[in-house]
């Protein structure tokens, strides 16, 4: 092997070990979707109690179009005023950065809105700020959505 190449090669070898990693090998990834999925089946399940375990007690929203929200209650309030218009809601992680006892997530979501009857496909992104709590739980701290 060239004095060249040995380089190049122990680049890719770092490349291919810290980018490239099988499904399910991030443990931190793994328990913020186990945490996504609970707040989807909460949203599908209009069960808008499940939600307040889910927040911080200082926890915010900011909903786009709206004043942000703050407090548990307050979030389960907006999203029950919502009633059972949003269906089908699946948040899919795209990006998970833990920062000490914190996790900023981005997020990509699609779900049905349906209006006056008549169901409409809708999709956006979220970025959500959490906090691991003294139990290891992780909590929504900030919840930003928009849709596309």
């Amino acid at each position: 092997m060239s004095r060249h190449s040995l380089p190049s090669y122990a680049l890719l070898l770092i490349f291919t070990c810290t980018c490239v990693s099988p499904a399910g090998a991030d443990p931190l990834a793994d328990e913020l979707s186990s945490a996504a999925a609970k707040w989807d089946a909460a949203i599908n399940n209009a069960d808008f109690d499940a939600l307040l375990p889910l927040y911080t007690a200082d926890a915010r929203l900011m909903p786009p179009g709206a004043q942000p929200v703050t407090g548990p209650l307050a979030i389960r309030n907006f999203f029950a005023g919502r009633g059972r218009s949003v269906r089908d809601h699946k948040v899919e992680l795209v990006e998970v950065l833990p920062i000490g006892s914190y996790a900023y997530t981005t997020s990509h979501f699609t779900a049905t809105l349906v209006v006056n009857e008549k169901a409409a496909p809708i999709s956006g992104s979220t970025v959500r700020l959490l906090e691991r709590q003294p139990d290891g739980q992780w909590k929504i701290k900030s919840h930003i959505f928009v849709k596309e």
